[in-house]
């Protein structure tokens, strides 16, 4: 018994006392024990990944796999992770299993969970991030594969934009440009995207979506994964922009809610360009990510990682996703793997809402934009593959 109370007791002559005010005493000695005995305590927080240092800095790559759990008397309702003390990512599920977009450079990492009785544990941790790489996405993740081997719209309507729009799938096979001997799949199929252009400004969209009412809904990472080819036979000089975009489109309570990972190779300026705020709107922003104007002739690997995230910037993962418990109403833009080299892009855009028409769905697009009339660009896509969880 805590010193206190052990003097209480020892002062106290029940026998000396009126009986109401020995009952009142008696009460009141059991409240303030109460608390002793049903207080709940987190015995433990376990940080499972990444290997940490407890006191030194551990050199990292992100996005980092933070993967923790705790021990509670009481039941664990969530985690908070910060980096220098801001939140990155934030649940209301018993364990953390999180890919979490942190920049370069040192920093300080804290992981905090909660219980149902409001107690907290946190432990603290100095990191470096010192490079950057694609995450290893887990098991259980949904994966659509062989999306090359698909079929793909072409979408010439104005609103693509462009001054005209003269887009087509052509023949995929080819004997030497591209030589489909050396294909990365081997399997001799993928997708052939032509703009033969009729002005000077001639943009066309090829894409393909798969729509479910839920399969999609509660995913918020996205990797993805293909290579793609430009012959020798289009010129640099008559390319406006190459254009690749991932899109979901997913039920809230307000509306369906349209994402938009909008990216494209500016090849006047040469450098990336992202789907970003721009005052009140979203338009293509210069990241001055440079440069991108791909070497024709070969075989480019590009590969993606893209979250959904709070208009905050963190993901909020709720114990069970529906379209009033999913907070994620704005996209992160991760980082982007050109041909082994992965660059940190970390951009926050918020979602629009289209017509009432639209359905849960998910796909990918290309664009191909010419910046002069009379000739023809070509792009080829193989091993194109979507993986969200």
């Amino acid at each position: 018994m805590p010193k206190s109370l052990s003097w209480l007791n020892r002062a106290a002559d029940f026998s000396k006392l009126p009986t109401n005010s020995a009952g009142v005493l008696a009460s009141l000695l059991l409240f303030l024990c109460i608390p002793l005995v049903a207080k709940a305590d987190i015995t433990s927080l376990t940080l499972q990944s990444p290997q940490l240092s407890k006191s030194g800095t551990t050199a990292l790559l992100s996005p980092i796999h933070v993967q923790a759990t705790a021990e509670d008397t009481s039941t664990v309702t969530g985690y908070v992770v910060y980096m220098d003390n801001l939140n990155v990512f934030q649940n209301s599920r018993p364990s953390v299993d999180a890919w979490i977009v942190i920049p370069s450079g040192k920093h300080t990492l804290s992981i905090t969970a909660s219980d149902a009785k409001s107690n907290t544990s946190t432990a603290v941790y100095s990191i470096n991030i010192t490079g950057f790489a694609p995450p290893t996405p887990p098991s259980q993740a949904d994966r659509l594969l062989a999306i090359d081997n698909g079929t793909f719209t072409v979408d010439n309507n104005p609103s693509v934009g462009g001054l005209c729009n003269h887009g087509s799938l052509g023949t995929f096979s080819h004997s030497t440009d591209p030589n489909t001997g050396n294909l990365p799949s081997f399997d001799g199929k993928g997708q052939h995207f032509v703009v033969t252009s009729g002005c000077a400004y001639d943009d066309s969209l090829f894409y393909r979506k798969y729509e479910s009412p839920t399969r999609f809904n509660g995913f918020t990472n996205f990797l993805w994964d293909f290579w793609f080819y430009i012959p020798t036979s289009t010129k640099t000089s008559t390319v406006q922009a190459l254009e690749f975009d991932v899109f979901q489109a997913v039920p809230f309570s307000d509306g369906v809610h349209e994402f938009v990972f909008g990216t494209q190779c500016n090849y006047v300026t040469n450098h990336w360009e992202f789907w970003l705020p721009q005052g009140s709107n979203l338009k293509w922003v210069d990241t001055g990510i440079s440069a991108c104007q791909f070497a024709t002739g070969t075989w480019h690997h590009a590969t993606y990682f893209l979250q959904r995230v709070t208009p905050s910037g963190y993901q909020q993962i709720p114990n069970s996703f529906s379209s009033s418990t999913d907070g994620n109403t704005s996209l992160r833009y991760g980082t982007l793997t050109i041909d082994g080299k992965t660059t940190y892009l970390g951009g926050v855009a918020w979602s629009t809402i289209p017509s009432p028409a639209w359905t849960a769905v998910l796909g990918v697009q290309h664009q191909l934009d010419s910046s002069v009339s009379g000739i023809v660009i070509d792009e080829y896509l193989d091993e194109s593959t979507l993986l969200s969880w």
